[in-house]
């Protein structure tokens, strides 16, 4: 039973030290939703959908920026959208699906999401 107890503990500690975190604004973190990739096969590709901190089960949330306001673009919108992205943005490799084919330029492993992929690697 204790040991139960402690994981309650635990679980409501990490959930009081994430909204303990200072959010930026859609602008401090070059947050960008770009509505040509509404329909887009969100697993392939850099979108908050595919970021490890972005939050379906809470209707589009970020727990790096926040949900309302304007974005680069001057879009305004209450959601961190799934098309979006930001300078925060960081591979949840268990939704991404990376399709590049691998080149000596890139030195990208052939296996799919084995090693971490950023933007670094496409500029």
């Amino acid at each position: 039973m204790i040991d139960i107890e402690q994981k309650i503990k635990e679980a409501f500690g990490n959930i009081d030290n994430l909204t303990k975190f200072k959010k930026r604004s859609k602008l401090q973190a070059s947050y960008a939703e770009y509505d040509k990739f509404v329909d887009s096969n969100l697993h392939e590709g850099y979108f908050c959908y595919n970021c490890i901190y972005w939050m379906n089960q809470s209707g589009g949330r970020c727990m790096l920026v926040e949900n309302s306001g304007q974005d680069v673009l001057g879009k305004v919108s209450s959601v961190i959208a799934p098309h979006g992205c930001c300078m925060a943005y960081e591979a949840n490799l268990d939704k991404l699906h990376d399709t590049r084919t691998p080149t000596a330029d890139l030195n990208i492993d052939t296996e799919k999401n084995k090693e971490k992929v950023t933007t670094a690697d496409v500029v």
